[in-house]
C-alpha cells in the first residue's frame, strides 16, 4: 500500500507546484431582453447613474437582460437582442432620455475566482449622427446596498469602441468579503439619428480559476479508487 501511495502523493505535489490557472467565461448566453420600465430612466443611459438607480431598476428582478421601455412622452426606447449572433441593438433616439440595457447576474461563489474582467465591442451606426454611450459595472452587498466598480463613456461616437475593465485585487477582496453574489452591468445610449442603432457584440465576463485544487482533487480520487481496487484483490 505504501508503495502505491508514495508516487501518487508525489504526483499531487508536483502538479500543485506547477499547475497554472484557467480562464472561464461567466457571461451567460442572451436568450431575451425583457421590458423593464424605470421612472428615472434617463439617468441609466448616462454618467449620472446612481447605485439607487441600479438597485431600483434591477434589484428585485431575476437574473437576465433587461431594457428600458418606450414611454408616450419621453420615448425612452427599447434595446433588442439578436439571439443568433448574441448581440444587442441600441436604438438612437435623438431628443429623448436615451435607451438602456442591463444585466443582472448571480455569481455566488466568488471565493473560487482570482480575478475578473469585463469587455464588449460597441459599433455605432455608420450614419447615426454620432450618438453617445456609457456603461457601468456594479455589485450588490450583503447589507442591501450596491457598489460601483467602474464607469466609462464615449461622447459623439463615430468609430468602434472596444471597452474593457479588469477588477482590481482590492475590489475582488471587497466582493468576497461583503458581496451578496449579484452583479449588474448597465449600458446606455443617447442622441444620434432616429431610426439608427448601435450594436453591442462580444460581451464577455471572464474569471481566472486556479487549477491546482481541481488537479489535486482528481488525483486524490484516483488514489482512493486504486486503493479500493487493491483491497478487493
Amino acid at each position: 500500500m505504501k508503495k502505491l501511495l508514495i508516487p501518487i502523493f508525489l504526483a499531487v505535489a508536483g502538479i500543485l507546484s506547477t499547475a497554472s490557472a484557467s480562464t472561464i467565461q461567466l457571461m451567460p448566453s442572451i436568450t431575451e431582453i425583457a421590458e423593464a420600465g424605470y421612472s428615472s430612466s434617463g439617468r441609466l443611459s448616462d454618467t449620472n447613474i446612481t447605485a439607487a438607480d441600479v438597485y431600483g431598476w434591477l434589484g428585485s428582478r431575476g437574473d437576465g437582460w433587461y431594457s428600458t421601455t418606450g414611454n408616450a412622452d419621453m420615448r425612452w426606447g427599447q434595446a433588442t437582442a439578436n439571439l443568433a449572433d448574441q448581440t444587442i441593438n441600441m436604438p438612437n433616439m435623438n431628443g429623448t432620455s436615451g435607451v438602456s440595457a442591463g444585466l443582472k447576474l448571480s455569481l455566488p461563489d466568488m471565493s473560487a475566482y482570482e480575478d475578473m474582467s469585463f469587455s464588449f465591442t460597441l459599433t455605432p451606426p455608420s450614419s447615426g449622427g454620432a450618438p453617445s454611450y456609457a456603461y457601468s459595472l456594479w455589485y450588490g452587498n450583503k447589507d442591501g446596498s450596491v457598489t460601483k466598480l467602474f464607469q466609462d463613456s464615449r461622447n459623439g461616437m463615430t468609430t468602434t469602441w472596444d471597452a474593457s475593465y479588469s477588477l482590481t485585487a482590492e475590489q475582488i477582496a471587497d466582493i468576497k468579503n461583503n458581496g451578496d453574489g449579484k452583479f449588474y452591468i448597465i449600458v446606455g445610449s443617447s442622441g444620434g439619428n432616429n431610426g439608427q442603432s448601435g450594436v453591442i457584440s462580444d460581451i464577455s465576463l471572464e474569471a481566472t480559476v486556479p487549477e491546482a485544487a481541481t488537479a489535486s482533487l482528481g488525483l486524490m480520487g484516483l488514489a482512493g479508487l486504486l486503493l479500493r481496487r487493491r483491497r478487493h484483490h
